[in-house]
């Protein structure tokens, strides 16, 4: 009997590893064009501007609403570009920081959650956590930001652009 339940108690162990992974089934890889702000920005001076990190008018991954993102996929990883900007993001919610060491460093993590990634990011001031999910060909962004004792929540939508 102990035999048996042993036996089950390892046959559970590789299972359960293999059904975490292929919750990460899905494929964010490619070129996204924003189509859609829900709320939208504010017009006017600053209304595209960023809540962060770097130039308040560059577009960088604290931006309310990134015009643009690039997504690069592995079974390991997830790099982000929104303007000039590259964050690299684990898929097992370890902590990535760059430049290592520095306090104002980009500091981020990833997890899954079913079929949506949780992608969060801090540095400085700054937090934000965005929650994409594919569906019918378009990209969701739940984005989330935290700067300088403000917050606020966007739905954002994207098309994958074509060459």
């Amino acid at each position: 009997m102990k035999k048996r339940v042993l036996l089950w108690l390892v046959a559970l162990a590789l299972i359960v590893p293999a059904g975490v992974w292929a919750q990460g089934s899905a494929n964010l890889s490619g070129t996204w064009k924003l189509d859609k702000v829900d709320p939208p920005l504010p017009t006017g001076r600053g209304g595209r501007g960023g809540g962060g990190g770097g130039n308040a008018y560059e577009e960088n991954v604290f931006s309310p609403a990134p015009t643009s993102l690039v997504i690069t996929q592995t079974p390991t990883e997830v790099t982000v570009q929104t303007g000039s900007t590259k964050a690299v993001y684990k898929l097992d919610n370890s902590l990535t920081v760059v430049p290592a060491g520095d306090i104002n460093a980009l500091k981020t993590w990833a997890h899954w959650d079913g079929s949506k990634l949780h992608l969060h990011q801090k540095q400085g001031m700054s937090f934000s956590r965005d929650i994409l999910s594919v569906s019918g060909g378009a990209l969701t962004v739940q984005k989330d930001l935290e700067s300088g004792g403000g917050s606020t929540t966007r739905m954002l939508t994207y098309g994958k652009a074509t060459s």
